[in-house]
């Protein structure tokens, strides 16, 4: 296996425990079917399916060879939590959890029961209670492309439904690596969907939705076809572009004037507006997806926050707000705005984004300005590229 493919394993590993967002705390019981107290259950919001093998320390191997990553992801269908709440003789737990996260999984210490509950919204730190009744193993392999060919590699996903007043909110629940391409998992019955993580795997995809019921208490779906990937995402088609050359380096350009962008549609400016236009004033420019949750989660609220906050200014500085749709499913600002339809409802309290809107359906600003993602930058009033954000523009508002 290629030196970047378990290096990306490892980042996979452990990206929800690094970016985890805002903690809170979460208090709660384990019940069984009779509604008694089960000690010893583990509790995590975050399961793996797979146990790592571990040195004479008793510490994980990590995978810094490939030899390594294959002790690392060893024992496919071993469940284990991310990071372990054990319930007491009473059956109570407390457990710190991410935000973005709204589904806890209790299994207790045989691994035989567990049970699911979704954090209310609302969270009014009331206890909660998860009860625990048999599991249900769901097995399979992953081939393709081509048909009947098995992958050096596959990682899998098993993700709760999603909630849709949570947009934003992390479903994914459980996962599992192979380097046999197959996956094995004991869940509690219910509603789930499996998916291969392809971020940035160009052999194929899959997702599938699954109902596992109690008098089936082992499912095997078969193999399951990887469906060839038609484009590339977002990070990669970046990449290489940067490979190739056509996007340089926005940070060596300060002081200099930006190319003209490409723009196909535009609300609270007119789609064939140019940077020129806005000479005399300051110009924010926030690059961003709807595919993007920081984006969608912090940096857009940030900004029309501070778009309110200095209403009194206007006339010295605009704010432009570049969606980047690299999928080709986006034509126009109609089509984005039916995918911020449930943000703007349940994350952004029913305000819509106060500062003009631009769309561009490809690479192209992002190649001509040399900007690899989503970032701001910050254009001074003669036109040319400066360094600095919000927090430099409003300095910049203060003289």
């Amino acid at each position: 296996m290629r030196t970047a493919a378990w290096a990306l394993l490892l980042l996979l590993a452990f990206v929800f425990a690094a970016n985890a967002g805002e903690l809170r705390h979460v208090a709660g019981r384990v019940v069984d079917e009779k509604g008694k107290p089960v000690k010893d259950a583990a509790i995590d919001y975050r399961w793996r399916a797979f146990s790592p093998t571990k040195d004479s320390d008793g510490k994980a191997i990590l995978p810094k060879s490939e030899e390594d990553a294959r002790l690392f992801w060893a024992h496919e269908g071993k469940m284990e939590p991310w990071r372990t709440a054990n319930s007491g003789a009473d059956g109570r737990f407390s457990i710190e959890m991410p935000d973005s996260s709204f589904t806890l999984m209790a299994l207790d210490a045989q691994r035989a029961r567990g049970g699911l509950t979704a954090i209310p919204k609302n969270d009014d730190g009331a206890e909660i209670e998860i009860r625990i009744e048999p599991l249900v193993r769901v097995k399979g392999t992953i081939e393709g492309p081509p048909p009947g060919q098995r992958p050096s590699w596959a990682h899998v996903w098993m993700s709760v439904p999603e909630d849709p007043t949570r947009p934003l909110h992390v479903t994914r629940l459980v996962e599992c690596g192979s380097f046999e391409a197959r996956f094995e998992m004991s869940l509690p019955p219910g509603r789930y969907l499996l998916d291969s993580n392809n971020d940035d795997d160009p052999r194929g995809a899959f997702d599938k939705e699954i109902t596992l019921t109690a008098d089936t208490p082992e499912v095997d779906l078969g193999p399951l076809a990887l469906a060839p990937v038609t484009r590339l995402s977002i990070s990669q088609q970046i990449k290489q572009s940067q490979t190739s050359g056509a996007m340089g380096d926005y940070t060596k350009h300060y002081g200099e004037r930006l190319p003209a962008w490409h723009i196909v549609d535009a609300r609270g400016v007119d789609k064939n507006v140019q940077l020129a236009d806005f000479q005399g004033k300051w110009v924010l420019i926030d690059f961003w997806a709807t595919s993007c949750i920081i984006c969608l989660k912090s940096d857009l609220p940030k900004l029309a926050k501070f778009y309110e906050d200095h209403k009194a200014q206007r006339d010295q500085f605009e704010i432009l707000a570049i969606c980047i749709d690299c999928t080709g499913e986006m034509k126009s600002l109609a089509d984005v705005d039916r995918a911020l339809e449930p943000v703007v409802q349940h994350v952004w309290g029913g305000k819509p984004l106060p500062f003009p809107l631009l769309l561009d359906t490809g690479m192209t600003t992002l190649e001509r300005f040399g900007v690899p993602g989503y970032e701001t930058i910050l254009i001074d009033p003669d036109g040319k590229l400066v360094e600095g954000d919000e927090a430099v523009l409003a300095e910049k508002l203060k003289k």
